[in-house]
């Protein structure tokens, strides 16, 4: 059986934070790509990056949201037994997961046919997200190994 241990407050507290400061820094990085898209390139870029981050943003709070529920369902007990509302619960379950990815390759497609000049700015902007979940990765290393030094 594996050690049981519980989990340290200080850092259950400091990891429970980690989805909040992502989304901020995805915030932070969409405006600041947008700025200086518009600045050093043209109004079509920023609005690329713009949408692009939207986008992204909107995607991730819903892989979020769409993974807690997995978890809960995985974690609580199914006590119904019918394989009726069973296999409604899995189509309304899992429904959401390609539709995120329908709404990105729909917004894709029309601005890769009706706008090309936002197509770069676009891309850049799907990337935000993930060099957010990246800082965070950094910020919580560096944080630990402050933490850890501190206590020898």
């Amino acid at each position: 059986m594996p050690d049981q241990t519980p989990p340290d407050p200080v850092m259950e507290e400091r990891l429970s934070g980690a989805y909040r400061r992502i989304l901020r820094l995805a915030i932070g990085l969409s405006v600041a790509g947008t700025l200086t898209a518009i600045l050093l390139f043209s109004w079509q870029s920023g609005l690329g990056l713009a949408i692009g981050s939207l986008l992204a943003y909107i995607n991730f709070v819903w892989l979020h949201h769409g993974t807690e529920r997995l978890v809960e369902r995985m974690v609580v007990s199914n006590k119904t037994t019918s394989t009726d509302k069973t296999k409604l619960r899995k189509v309304r379950f899992a429904f959401p997961f390609p539709l995120r990815y329908a709404l990105l390759i729909a917004v894709a497609y029309v601005i890769l046919k009706s706008y090309p000049r936002l197509l770069i700015g676009f891309i850049v902007g799907l990337i935000l997200p993930i060099l957010a979940a990246m800082g965070e990765g950094i910020y919580e290393a560096v944080v630990i190994s402050k933490t850890d030094q501190a206590s020898r």
